[in-house]
């Protein structure tokens, strides 16, 4: 018996359009062509929209510029300290970004006791008014705006680590006022 050879070729399919395997595609061939499903298409867009936003976000600030405005919104603390004439009150004013700054404009101090004593002056600031506060007191360093109430002032003298009420009230030359209430302690 005469086993045949098998024979094993290659098998060629055909496109239609004519052209065969390892042939270019002439014309009339057409190609399918695959579809990605949605869930591809997220996998996909998902990352390059993260890497986008981080992109930008990473861009902006090295091209973000500087342009704050520097008017005062806001008095950001008041303090009251000892002082040889009496009791010195020291505030700092501070712009949308809390940042230090100063102001021109009318400024009005009323500081109140319990029992119903008052103190309060009103004055018209300018910016050259503004300097660095005193050391020894809670705002040392910060530059801020300082008001001495003479022990003379007062009929009796305040009860040392007595109550006060303090209320500010900043009306800007160039702007909208405002104003703020503490609760501080005679030194």
């Amino acid at each position: 018996m005469v086993a045949a050879a098998a024979s094993t070729r290659a098998r060629t399919t055909a496109v239609p359009g004519g052209a065969g395997v390892g042939q270019n595609f002439g014309q009339g061939s057409q190609l399918t062509r695959s579809r990605r499903s949605f869930g591809a298409w997220v996998m996909i867009g998902l990352p390059a929209l993260l890497a986008l936003v981080f992109a930008w976000q990473i861009g902006s600030s090295l091209l973000h510029t500087e342009i704050v405005a520097r008017d005062a919104v806001a008095v950001s603390r008041v303090s009251m300290e000892s002082d040889v004439a009496g009791s010195r009150i020291d505030l700092v004013v501070v712009d949308r970004g809390g940042q230090e700054t100063t102001v021109s404009g009318d400024l009005q101090i009323k500081l109140r006791e319990p029992d119903g004593a008052v103190w309060q002056t009103s004055r018209t600031v300018t910016a050259a008014d503004f300097r660095p506060l005193p050391d020894g007191g809670l705002l040392a360093g910060r530059v801020g705006y300082s008001v001495v109430v003479p022990a003379t002032d007062w009929l009796r003298a305040p009860r040392r680590g007595g109550a006060a009420t303090v209320s500010v009230n900043v009306a800007p030359a160039d702007g909208t006022a405002f104003s703020t209430v503490a609760e501080e302690r005679f030194p």
